[in-house]
């Protein structure tokens, strides 16, 4: 009888749950900007649980966390004790996320209101829709690069570098990466990939494709989802009448850090995905020009990522904690 009903208590909260959000939130030294973040979020009508997955932040961050979450039994605080990246904290808040869909929303990122419902209202309108994004946008208004994207091949890459779409614009063999550049679009569409900025899908759906490839430390998870959802038989749709506001990089790392994950998040993204349409000696060669322009960039910034690491650990106990007072930004207006 007990185990009845708590199988009855289990399909009751589970039916409390549809057609709410369950909001994911990996952090990991983000700064003053995480406040907003949050602030932005608990106001969204159909948010059920902000899950924030604490991958490291200062004491003070912490403290402020634990204060916030004990105001609101919405939140909830998940600390794996170490950075275990990007992907892998998704799929963790994602495991014991409660809500029908999931809002994985980076610490640096400003949702206006009522996005999560619009988003989740256009999900529910396309069921062939497995995944959908916001029109991603920088503070001052202007379109973000990196919202809206074609599929990342080691020959787009090349284009990118090159930039021989200069020579040839209207080929389409020769299409940029980015389509910010194109058009404004203020509808929603269909597109190859959208940004892991700000991305939603119903767990059911993330758990068919089995959620983010932990593999991809940071870099290129929503890539190689986008990939595997299409593959799945899914699409991926660009919200371009949802407007999300993206701060971009206020992560307080060393660009070395960076660099090395997004080099090694890069070589394996396009090994596991390429294998079968390039030959191997290219997949070969263009991992080890990544890692060439890896070494190069590492030769510059080593200095001043030494100083970072230096005056983040002065810094200590008199780091200030994220701004959690009323919104400035466009985004908060809006």
């Amino acid at each position: 009888m007990q185990d009845l009903a708590s199988d009855r208590r289990r399909r009751d909260d589970s039916a409390d749950e549809r057609g709410l959000v369950s909001a994911v939130v990996v952090t990991y030294w983000t700064g003053p900007s995480l406040g907003e973040c949050l602030q932005a979020l608990l106001p969204q009508a159909t948010l059920s649980e902000l899950i924030v997955v604490d991958n490291g932040n200062d004491d003070d961050t912490r403290k402020w966390l634990q204060e916030v979450a004990a105001t609101d039994p919405r939140i909830r605080l998940i600390s794996p004790g170490r950075n275990i990246g990007f992907a892998a904290g998704c799929n963790l808040g994602a495991a014991a996320a409660r809500g029908e869909y999931l809002a994985f929303v980076n610490p640096d990122l400003v949702l206006p209101p009522g996005t999560l419902t619009a988003v989740r209202d256009i999900l529910a309108a396309n069921p062939v829709a497995w995944l959908a994004g916001g029109r991603l946008l920088n503070m001052d208004g202007t379109e973000q690069r990196g919202g809206r994207r074609e599929v990342l091949s080691p020959w787009r890459a090349f284009i990118e570098l090159t930039r021989l779409n200069r020579l040839f614009p209207n080929h389409p063999y020769f299409r940029r990466l980015h389509l910010y550049e194109d058009e404004s679009i203020h509808e929603v569409v269909e597109v190859p990939t959208v940004s892991g900025a700000f991305m939603m899908i119903s767990k059911a759906h993330y758990e068919v494709v089995g959620g983010m490839d932990d593999n991809l430390f940071i870099h290129f998870d929503d890539a190689d989802l986008c990939i595997r959802i299409i593959n799945a038989g899914g699409r991926v749709l660009y919200c371009g009448n949802v407007p999300v506001y993206h701060y971009l990089s206020t992560s307080d790392v060393p660009r070395i850090f960076i660099e090395w994950h997004k080099t090694r998040s890069t070589s394996y993204y396009f090994h596991k995905h390429f294998r079968a349409t390039y030959p191997t000696w290219v997949l070969t060669l263009t991992s080890l020009l990544l890692w060439l322009r890896f070494c190069l960039i590492a030769a510059k910034v080593v200095p001043s990522d030494a100083r970072l690491v230096v005056r983040r650990r002065l810094r200590g106990a008199a780091h200030g904690r994220p701004v959690a007072s009323q919104p400035t930004s466009r985004a908060a207006r809006k």
